[in-house]
């Protein structure tokens, strides 16, 4: 990992404490989930993720603020960071870095998380959740894919802080899939990655991590990890393939003819991102197309 110290403080193991987490079907949060109001510091939150998040948390009734680059707040350098946090119940880390080389996704997810971790501490945080992937911190999974790599090297800092952290890990989103066309179509042809996967969507996980972050509300001073997945297994040509009929394009493209090829690794095409013990959330893709036709 990039950077110096990975976070202030003796450490805990979050990969230890994955098999303690009980864990339930996902329900939607709402606005008479909780009676008492939060502080909460979205970073990130113009990112996929974090534009759903944050309308969840004031509907829910608590005080959001919303932080990215945009509002003069870096997490990579830090500027703006330590006040911008300063007195928050919870920090929601929400970043993203795509890359298919280590070192960059690396260096980034570390120093990011280091200055999240510090600004915490100083300005008296009672929790971090970061969202995080599924099957990423195993290196199996990771060993070929430089983005996933960064995402373990993020869970390894917050699970050595004083600060206690929840890692929310979902599978990947039925969201991404216009991702995938727009980055491998070329004229009529998709070479996809080959991945096994139990996708889920990306609204479902933002009700998740909302839950995440009131249940920091008198939550025990502990490190919790959180997996979510969507009902349905499939890889990602049949997931492209079902939302392309629907909608006739992806992100501009509409490839006729659609490939699989596992250059991420063995690992990820045999379902190395499918994880055995998870909360398993109820919509499909049928019921997600449904909902956004």
């Amino acid at each position: 990992m990039a950077g110096g110290d990975p976070g202030p403080g003796g450490g805990r193991s979050l990969t230890a404490l994955t098999g303690s987490i009980e864990h339930r079907p996902c329900r939607p949060s709402g606005v008479a989930s909780r009676l008492t109001s939060m502080d909460v510091a979205v970073i990130g939150a113009t990112g996929t993720l974090g534009r759903l998040i944050v309308p969840r948390l004031e509907q829910a009734g608590h005080q959001v603020r919303a932080l990215s680059r945009s509002t003069g707040v870096d997490a990579l350098t830090g500027e703006g960071l330590e006040e911008a946090v300063a007195g928050a119940d919870v920090i929601v880390d929400t970043l993203n870095h795509l890359s298919l080389r280590p070192d960059p996704a690396i260096s980034f997810f570390t120093r990011a998380a280091q200055n999240i971790s510090r600004a915490a501490e100083q300005g008296g945080v009672r929790r971090i959740v970061c969202v995080s992937i599924a099957g990423a911190a195993d290196p199996a999974v990771n060993r070929f894919y430089g983005y996933y790599r960064g995402k373990a090297a993020q869970e390894q800092v917050y699970g050595m802080l004083r600060t206690p952290a929840t890692i929310l890990r979902s599978t990947q989103w039925f969201e991404l899939a216009e991702m995938f066309v727009a980055m491998t179509t070329l004229g009529p042809l998709a070479v996809l990655p080959a991945q096994r996967m139990a996708p889920v969507a990306a609204d479902s996980v933002a009700a998740r991590a909302v839950r995440a972050i009131e249940e920091a509300d008198g939550a025990a001073d502990e490190d919790r990890v959180i997996t979510v997945r969507g009902p349905e297994e499939m890889t990602t040509a049949p997931m492209v393939r079902r939302i392309l009929a629907v909608r006739g394009e992806l992100g501009g493209k509409s490839p006729r003819r659609l490939l699989e090829l596992p250059f991420l690794g063995r690992s990820i095409a045999r379902g190395g991102l499918v994880p055995a013990d998870a909360e398993v959330d109820g919509v499909t893709l049928e019921d997600w197309l449904a909902a956004a036709a």
